[in-house]
């Protein structure tokens, strides 16, 4: 079994309920049927499950902790289990269902817990080894083997290699790690980690983001107090990064142009220190009233949060054309690289979503450049590892737009960081080498 648990020592007796779970015919029945549910609309996914985990008032925490899991499981590998049912029939599902969970926890002593309850961990290599010895093609036996479409893993396989793509889709496989953000207005990275502790939390710094801790343990991290209080945001080690990136000066006038729910722009205000003028603009009333909500728990007072048109300017844009300081423009994009946080996105997106994407991104690019002042910093960013939305929207943009620069990452970051993070140019975060979302970002300056 790969990795490690990421449970605390001495839990074995709920791995063991957890695995009886999976044995269990009502549990199994439940998972199946808001499975099922979920798979009318993966767009829809995430809120069907939540509220149908909500409902199951039949099942015990254990039982419902092991149908959440198992759902995502079966979403995340829904091909490779529909290609082991057609050969194996019902019986393979709960095997599957027990093999998910242990997938997922990782733990080499989940092998001798299912045992105990029935379940042979041998039938389940028994039928991994059928499940790719069929497939002749290379590239379709990866992708049924990583459970993805065979469109979206041609086009990984096609930028990234065969080796390459398999270590990065098997990586987008596993669960992610817990990250969070401490929010420096209101304590450092090690008192947070001191008040996590106090409250039976253990963590770990992040190895890359200097404000970043990952929590080590199952938590609801919302229900902590140190959330409550505004002392930290869950936040991907790679998202953190890109706000240090973006490196906004101090009192500066910064412009979040693509603010969503804040994650990014809750950390550049936190660089600030609260000084300067920090503008979040977004198309979405929703996701900026979630943004004010999370600004005033952390105590960001120089954040003004702004809704704006699909294409037409917003005043508020034309009063800042020429006067920022920092322009981040986070891209909506294919997320490609938050496929292990969002397993139904595979299903989900389709090959046109991603051939009309960048003319979007390069619009958005483009409305934003105006407002850089000059010798202020354009930076763009994706949560995607495709090169059409990434580099490839960078290269066209500076060879239409001679008033803008690129500026290497490593003169921001430093050379040695910067090549941790990326080419030494531009960031490039990778979930099978960073252990962060796939992100990529660029800077860019006006110099006129």
């Amino acid at each position: 079994m790969p990795g490690q648990s990421n449970l605390p020592p001495g839990n074995t007796p709920h791995r063991v309920a957890v695995a009886a779970a999976a044995r269990d015919g009502k549990v199994r029945r439940r998972a199946v049927e808001i499975y099922s549910y979920a798979a009318r609309d993966w767009g829809a996914a995430p809120g069907v499950i939540g509220r149908s985990l909500r409902g199951a008032r039949e099942l015990r925490s254990p039982e419902r902790r092991f149908v959440g899991e198992a759902i995502y499981g079966m979403i995340r590998w829904r091909r490779r289990l529909d290609f082991a049912m057609s050969r194996e029939g019902s019986e393979a599902l709960p095997l599957y269902l027990a093999w998910l969970w242990s997938e997922f926890e990782g733990d080499p002593q989940v092998e001798t817990e299912l045992r105990v309850v029935g379940v042979d961990p041998g039938r389940l290599a028994d039928v991994e080894e059928r499940l790719t010895s069929q497939i002749g093609n290379e590239v379709e036996r990866l992708a049924v083997a990583q459970s993805y479409p065979s469109w979206l893993v041609e086009r990984f396989v096609a930028e990234h290699g065969l080796a390459e793509a398999a270590a990065l889709l098997s990586a987008m496989n596993r669960r992610a790690p817990l990250s969070a953000r401490a929010n420096r207005l209101k304590n450092t990275r090690e008192e947070l980690a001191a008040i996590l502790d106090a409250e039976g939390i253990p963590t770990q710094p992040s190895p890359l983001a200097p404000d970043g801790l990952e929590l080590l343990t199952h938590v609801n991290a919302y229900a902590l107090e140190a959330f409550t209080d505004g002392r930290f945001e869950l936040q991907d080690a790679g998202s953190q990064i890109i706000a240090e990136l973006t490196a906004p000066p101090p009192r500066g006038v910064v412009v979040d142009a693509c603010a969503g729910a804040g994650g990014k722009t809750l950390a550049l205000g936190a660089l600030l220190g609260n000084r300067g003028r920090l503008t979040a603009f977004d198309v979405s009333d929703r996701k900026l009233e979630e943004l004010r909500t999370r600004a005033r728990r952390a105590g960001l007072t120089n954040v003004r949060a702004l809704s704006v048109g699909e294409t037409a300017p917003a005043d508020a844009e034309m009063e800042l054309a020429g006067r920022a300081d920092r322009v981040l423009c986070d891209v909506p994009c294919s997320g490609l690289g938050t496929l292990r946080r969002n397993p139904e996105a595979r299903w989900r997106l389709e090959p046109a979503d991603l051939d009309e994407l960048p003319q979007k991104q390069g619009a958005i690019l483009d409305r934003y450049a105006r407002l850089v002042a000059d010798g202020g910093r354009l930076v763009y960013a994706t949560c995607t590892v495709a090169r059409a939305e990434n580099d490839a929207i960078i290269d066209a943009f500076l060879a239409t737009h001679p008033s803008f620069v690129e500026v290497p990452a490593k003169e921001i970051l430093g050379k040695a960081r910067a090549e941790q993070i990326g080419d030494g140019q531009r960031l490039r975060l990778l979930p099978h080498i960073h252990d962060t979302d796939g992100f990529f970002a660029a800077v860019l300056r006006r110099t006129s």
